[in-house]
C-alpha cells in the first residue's frame, strides 16, 4: 500500500460502496467517500473517517472533490444518466491527475451484447480505456444480495424470470476485491478486466440451496418475462429509465441461449484474494436470519 495514496469512494450508502468502504477501513488505508447529498457529509465522515461532496450530474463539483485523488472507485446509478455522469467524471480524473479507476460494471463477457445496461457499461469502459487512466473494470454476474432485496418473497418463495442457470456473485467477494485492487494500485491492477460469476444454479437448485441452508423450504417460481416490468418498473420506481425495459430484455436473451453466459463460472476471486468465493450455500448461512424474516419464518 502506498501510504501517500488517496482513494476516492463513490457509492458508499449504497451496498457495493459501502462494502468497499468498509473493507478500506479495516484495513486503514487513506481514503475518502464521496457523496451528493451534504447531510451525509459528517455522519459518512464520522463512519469512515473521511468524505467529500461530489455531485455526479454536477461536474463543477468535480475539480474539488478531485483533489489530490489517486484512485476513483467508479459506480453510478443505473440509468443513462451513468454515460455522462462517468465520461464527465474521467475527463475531470486525467485533469486532475487520477493514476487509476476501478469501475464496476456487468457481466458482459460477449461483445456484441445489445442490452441495455450492458452496453451502457460497454460504451463507458471503451472511454475509460482510452482516457489515458490506469483502468481495472470489475465484471460482477447476479448478486446473492438480490435474495435480499426483491428475489424472495412470503412465504418462501424464490422468484425468477428464466427457467436458465443463472450466476451468482457475493457483494462480500466484489467489494473486499475492489478494495485490495484500490490498495495495490495500478502497477499490479492496471487495464486488467476481473469477472466474478462463482456459481451456477437453475432455480429449482437455488430453492434447494436456500432451504438447505436456513432449514426454511423455499420454492422456486419461475415467472413470466413480461411481469417482471409490471412489478419492478412504474413511475417513481428505481427501475425507471431503461433498467425496466432492460430486464425482461436480459432474461428473454437467457432464456432463449444469446445470453447462455450468464450462466458460466469464471471467477477472479482467488486470484486477487487468495482465497475461494463465497458458493451460495455459504452465503446463505452469513444471511439466514435476513432470508427466514423475509420469507415470514
Amino acid at each position: 500500500m502506498n501510504s501517500s495514496s488517496n482513494l476516492l469512494v463513490l457509492g458508499a450508502t449504497g451496498q457495493v460502496g459501502k462494502l468497499v468502504a468498509t473493507n478500506l477501513k479495516r484495513s486503514e488505508a487513506y481514503f475518502s467517500v464521496g457523496s451528493r447529498r451534504r447531510a451525509n457529509l459528517e455522519e459518512l465522515a464520522n463512519q469512515f473517517g473521511s468524505s467529500r461532496f461530489i455531485d455526479l450530474d454536477d461536474p463543477r463539483t468535480f475539480d474539488e472533490a478531485l483533489k489530490n485523488v489517486s484512485s476513483i472507485f467508479l459506480i453510478t446509478g443505473y440509468t443513462v444518466d451513468m454515460l455522462v455522469q462517468s465520461k464527465t467524471l474521467i475527463d475531470a480524473a486525467r485533469r486532475n491527475g487520477v493514476k487509476h479507476i476501478v469501475h464496476l460494471g456487468v457481466f458482459s463477457r460477449e461483445h456484441d451484447s445489445y442490452q441495455i445496461v450492458f452496453s451502457w457499461h460497454q460504451l463507458i469502459e471503451a472511454y475509460l480505456r482510452d482516457s489515458g487512466i490506469a483502468w481495472t473494470n470489475l465484471h460482477p454476474n447476479m448478486f446473492m444480495q438480490t435474495f435480499l432485496t426483491g428475489l424472495v418473497v412470503k412465504p418462501g418463495v424464490y422468484s425468477m424470470f428464466t427457467s436458465k442457470p443463472i450466476e451468482f456473485t457475493a457483494v462480500e467477494d466484489v467489494a473486499e476485491a475492489a478494495a485490495v485492487i484500490l490498495m495495490e494500485g495500478p502497477e499490479k491492477h492496471g487495464g486488467k478486466d476481473y469477472w466474478f460469476s462463482a456459481d451456477a444454479l437453475a432455480p429449482d437448485q437455488v430453492a434447494e440451496t436456500l432451504t438447505a441452508a436456513t432449514g426454511h423450504k423455499f420454492t422456486a417460481d419461475v415467472r413470466d418475462v413480461e411481469s417482471f416490468a409490471k412489478e419492478v418498473g412504474g413511475p417513481g420506481s428505481t427501475y425507471e429509465s431503461g433498467y425496466a425495459k432492460g430486464g425482461p430484455q436480459f432474461f428473454r436473451e437467457v432464456e432463449h441461449g444469446r445470453m447462455a453466459y450468464i450462466g458460466t463460472v469464471v471467477d477472479d476471486t482467488k486470484k486477487i484474494l487468495g482465497r475461494e468465493p463465497l458458493l451460495l450455500r455459504e452465503w446463505a448461512k452469513v444471511h439466514a436470519n435476513e432470508l427466514l424474516e423475509i420469507a415470514g419464518s
